[in-house]
């Protein structure tokens, strides 16, 4: 994979564990904004952009992670996360070995027979 693949998986792994502090702290439904997440996640990399987060907002909310109302150009300002996303966040496993597990498991699926 490529290096903006790369970075593209962290900010999505790094909105999702904003989010579960931010609720963790009581803030439901808190602004999203790249610099506060950087900060809060400790963001070493080049700084977060607002496209970046706004991608991985929408990532988040097409997979059910987390939910809230879509806007054009800004992602999910006010996101709030759902039983699912509050779940994988726990885990604190990156979401690409989620979806990395999805075709081994498929390809482990269809090898084994039928009966």
């Amino acid at each position: 994979m490529s290096a903006a693949t790369d970075r593209q998986w962290a900010v999505r792994d790094a909105v999702l564990r904003w989010l579960l502090a931010k609720t963790a702290e009581g803030f439901r439904s808190p602004i999203l904004d790249a610099d506060a997440i950087g900060a809060e996640v400790g963001w070493v990399a080049s700084a977060l952009t607002h496209d970046e987060v706004s991608d991985a907002s929408m990532f988040l909310f097409k997979e059910n992670y987390l939910t809230g109302v879509p806007v054009m150009g800004i992602g999910i300002p006010r996101p709030l996360l759902t039983v699912a996303g509050r779940r994988v966040a726990k885990v604190g496993k990156p979401l690409r070995s989620r979806v990395d597990a999805h075709p081994a498991k498929l390809r482990q699926r269809l090898a084994t027979p039928l009966g």
